[in-house]
């Protein structure tokens, strides 16, 4: 066998070697893809289940902070409520200082106001301490007045009216705190199905992610993958155009060889005619075909 010959058999069992391994890759890419596929769906499927679960727990969130500002506001009136509760005729009340009065919230300013129209409706004041209280009572007054036309800001509605006997302030103080208690009980009710849906929450999240990084992972090994199928393509692709040089030299060599042979029988018959020997027909006709007289 020729050179070329050797060259082509060489190719052509590469060739063979690389075309195994293309379909290996193309397997295995398949199979990297099959599991893109299902880790993706995986993730989105966990992600759609906790955002679900996170949609029911907003409402209850949103109760659970509403049953707070009840809470709050319940519990401001019920102890302002003491307070007023716990005022006994005859006590003399503190007059304010400009600083201390200009230090007060509007909401402290009407908790404030509201002592002292108690005190001045249910103490037994002298001429003088009367006329102390309305003063005092007035420049508060102007100062509240002062404050809400600087700010906009709507006071609790729990300092409402302010009963004005100790007995209906004590009723409504028990009628406070039976609501509290009811308040209480449902905020902790609802704060126990917000727990319940965050212990379901966090294990769909980290479902996710682990779902989520096996997805980044194969993907990772498909485009690896990839690359190595591409590789090999250009690889095999560069061996057919080798294989088609030395096809076309093997061609070349291969016609040279036959027009060799044919150039030394015709010799041969040329020297046989020339010696005297007479000529077959088919040896005749062969000399006729390449241009020469058979005799």
């Amino acid at each position: 066998m020729s050179d070329s010959g050797d060259q082509l058999k060489l190719y052509y069992d590469q060739q063979r070697g690389l075309i195994d391994q293309i379909k290996l890759l193309r397997k295995e890419l398949g199979q990297e893809q099959k599991l893109t596929t299902r880790y993706r769906k995986q993730r989105d499927r966990y992600k759609a289940e906790r955002q679900a679960l996170i949609q029911k727990a907003t409402p209850e969130v949103e109760g659970r902070d509403s049953k707070k500002d009840v809470l709050e506001g319940l519990k401001k009136r019920r102890d302002f409520l003491r307070r007023q509760a716990q005022r006994k005729e005859g006590t003399s009340f503190k007059l304010l200082s400009n600083t201390e009065l200009e230090k007060l919230t509007l909401v402290e300013l009407k908790f404030h106001l509201y002592e002292l129209e108690f005190k001045q409706q249910t103490s037994s004041l002298d001429r003088e301490e009367e006329g102390m209280l309305i003063d005092e009572i007035k420049r508060i007054e102007e100062r509240i007045v002062l404050l809400e036309k600087r700010n906009e800001a709507i006071v609790a509605d729990y300092l409402g009216d302010i009963p004005k006997s100790k007995d209906k302030i004590q009723e409504e103080i028990s009628s406070i705190e039976q609501k509290i208690s009811e308040e209480e009980n449902l905020k902790k009710e609802v704060h126990t199905k917000i727990q319940k849906l965050y212990t379901r929450i966090g294990p769909l999240k980290e479902e996710e992610d682990k779902a989520h990084q096996e997805f980044v992972d194969h993907l990772q090994q498909v485009e690896t993958l990839k690359e190595d199928v591409q590789a090999k393509q250009e690889e095999l692709d560069s061996l057919k155009a080798k294989i088609t040089q030395v096809k076309k030299k093997l061609k070349v060599e291969s016609q040279q060889e036959t027009f060799g042979k044919i150039e030394e029988r015709i010799q041969k018959l040329l020297k046989k005619r020339d010696g005297g020997e007479t000529l077959s027909p088919e040896e005749q006709e062969f000399l006729m075909s390449y241009g020469h007289v058979p005799f």
